[in-house]
């Protein structure tokens, strides 16, 4: 997954120039509807599916056990996350997700592409199950 403007240039601050950087407490995983880029854009909004909120991938628990250790710089999801029953009145295409640093605006970290995308229809329940997002680092 591709880091954000905002994680990039805080890992060339701190590799490159020193400059600390402080992690977030805790991260929450975006849906989206097309390429978020390095900005975010594109996040499912409450006007397609009005129950929609970002999910903590440690589930409440210490940050640390939302995501396995790295390895090769590779990173995956430890656990199911369930971003609930679809109650909007179209489908939704999911194409991409993101990782933030607050559970509501905020700054994206990282993005990536589904493959393949996820076709959501009215009622139904979007999962995330364990080692099926993947964070590299590029």
């Amino acid at each position: 997954m591709p880091a954000s403007n905002y994680a990039g240039n805080a890992v060339l601050d701190m590799l490159l120039r020193g400059v600390a950087f402080t992690p977030p407490v805790r991260v929450y995983v975006s849906l989206h509807t097309a390429d978020p880029g390095p900005t975010g854009l594109h996040e499912v909004t409450t006007a397609q599916w009005p129950s929609y909120v970002r999910q903590d991938p440690s589930l409440g628990e210490d940050i640390t056990t939302g995501f396995t250790v790295p390895d090769s710089k590779v990173s995956r999801n430890a656990k199911q996350m369930t971003f609930g029953t679809v109650d909007g009145t179209v489908e939704i295409v999911v194409t991409h997700s993101a990782v933030w640093d607050s559970f509501d605006s905020g700054n994206m970290l990282d993005y990536g592409k589904l493959e393949p995308p996820r076709t959501l229809a009215p009622t139904d329940v979007c999962v995330i199950n364990p080692d099926k997002l993947t964070h590299t680092v590029l």
